[in-house]
């Protein structure tokens, strides 16, 4: 057995783990990025907890994932009896069949939500470790396996480091109307989805914006469902873009094989739907294509994330064909997540109507509001119309609230002064005779009435 060394900011987060453990913590979710090399430190602790002869129970969803980190066990010389590499699904069938568990531990915990992987810690009731980039459930509802969290390294700070790639991110606008497509268990209804994007009026932009921002480089489509993928491979082989589609009822063995041609090259674009949007390595995916609008704020960054494993020289390149960053901002920008409440939404806008993050309607690039230059084309920005009218709105808005909160200082000012009025011939204006009638309880028209008796003007309501 190998004595695996981890990075720092692995090891880091390794000793926060056992820190909260010795705190009494029974489960704990450790939040690192996508693409941080998170199964290098579950591996790190499975030979430390072998040393002292635990068992350790790695689970995953998928028999892609399950495959890559049985490769790299053995890559690592830790295939042994303490250890096993499982499908959640397999195991929550043979409770208890395969010997004692001393540590579980879940790999793409953001999907740990589903009854299977509970019925697992359940059984075992033991320690357990919950590893993710994006800590909370595909519906935005906090992870209930664990009861403590401890954080890593920054998305950003790994770019700096070019340990995680750096990335330029396009937004161009293909003109996608959503707004007749209902929410079901918090996120777009898929039925009602395709029949919004997956319409041949917008193939002719996926195409041309494929090839000016794409530059013909190998590129991961991620779509709707098994017919929208399938559509947009079409559409790619059918432009002289060489295409090929997999999904869930591929056959495990021809799967393998697509994705072992795509890594070596033999075609340009590989279509999936939920497919590769966890925890797969392919490196030299430079280019994201997100099709498929999401409000899942863990499916957007793992898809999004997904072509940023490091290769020297490489910047990957994302295209949002669907505008997911306005709702969720950049992939890798800083978020607060929490195991008590549901993840905080993005909000786009400034206090005063601007937007935080800016599309820059030369190139389509997008960037922090900060800059005032399009960092992609060099472009001075110029306030889309929708801005414009949302700047409007805020003010006005303002111009209502100040208005309001005078009227309501006023109205406070004159309660305060119709306190000590003993007879309704003290009130001097319309105001007051409302207010007085309010003091002692009477129905509104007493108030109209008393004003007529003593001559006080009484405005017209609003028609």
């Amino acid at each position: 057995m190998n004595n695996l060394v981890l990075r720092d900011y692995q090891q880091d987060i390794y000793d926060k783990i056992r820190i909260e453990f010795r705190k009494g913590h029974k489960g704990v979710c450790a939040v690192l990025p996508c693409r941080s090399g998170k199964s290098y430190l579950f591996a790190k602790i499975s030979e430390d907890a072998c040393k002292k002869k635990s068992h350790v129970l790695i689970l995953a969803h998928r028999h892609s994932l399950i495959n890559q980190h049985k490769e790299l066990f053995e890559e690592l010389s830790l295939n042994n009896e303490y250890i096993r590499i499982e499908s959640v699904f397999t195991e929550v069938n043979h409770l208890g069949e395969n010997g004692p568990v001393d540590l579980i531990i879940i790999d793409e915990a953001h999907l740990s939500g589903a009854t299977s992987y509970k019925k697992v810690c359940e059984y075992y009731n033991c320690l357990r470790i919950l590893l993710t980039g994006s800590p909370a459930r595909l519906d935005g509802k906090p992870l209930d396996l664990a009861d403590s969290m401890v954080v890593g390294i920054s998305a950003n700070e790994l770019i700096k480091r070019g340990q995680i790639s750096d990335y330029d991110y396009y937004a161009p606008n293909i003109n996608l109307d959503l707004s007749n497509v209902t929410k079901t268990c918090g996120d777009y209804n898929n039925k009602e989805l395709e029949q919004a994007v997956n319409k041949p009026t917008i193939y002719g932009d996926i195409i041309k914006y494929y090839k000016e921002l794409g530059q013909g480089r190998q590129a991961l489509a991620y779509c709707i469902n098994i017919q929208h993928s399938k559509d947009i491979c079409d559409l790619f082989n059918n432009n002289g873009i060489s295409a090929r589609h997999i999904d869930s009822k591929t056959p495990e063995k021809e799967r393998e094989q697509v994705m072992q041609d795509f890594k070596d090259n033999k075609f340009t674009i590989l279509c999936n739907c939920n497919l590769i949007s966890e925890g797969i390595t392919l490196p030299n995916a430079s280019v994201g294509l997100l099709l498929r609008p999401t409000l899942s704020l863990p499916l957007f960054i793992q898809q999004s994330c997904r072509v940023l494993t490091p290769i020297e020289g490489k910047k990957a390149i994302i295209i949002d064909y669907v505008n997911n960053v306005q709702k969720h901002g950049l992939p890798t920008q800083d978020r607060d997540w929490s195991l008590k409440e549901k993840v905080k939404e993005y909000d786009n806008e400034n206090e005063d109507g601007t937007f935080k993050l800016r599309i820059c309607q030369n190139c389509f690039g997008t960037y922090e509001a900060k800059e005032k230059i399009c960092p992609y084309c060099g472009a001075e920005y110029e306030r889309t119309e929708f801005e414009i009218q949302n700047i409007k709105n805020i003010e006005l808005k303002k111009i209502e609230a100040a208005r309001e909160e005078k009227k309501r200082q006023y109205l406070s000012s004159v309660a305060e002064k119709v306190k000590n009025y003993t007879s309704p011939k003290e009130c001097k204006t319309w105001t007051e005779m409302t207010e007085y009638a309010k003091k002692m309880g009477f129905k509104p028209g007493y108030a109209y009435i008393m004003a007529k008796q003593n001559g006080l003007f009484i405005p017209r309501r609003k028609k």
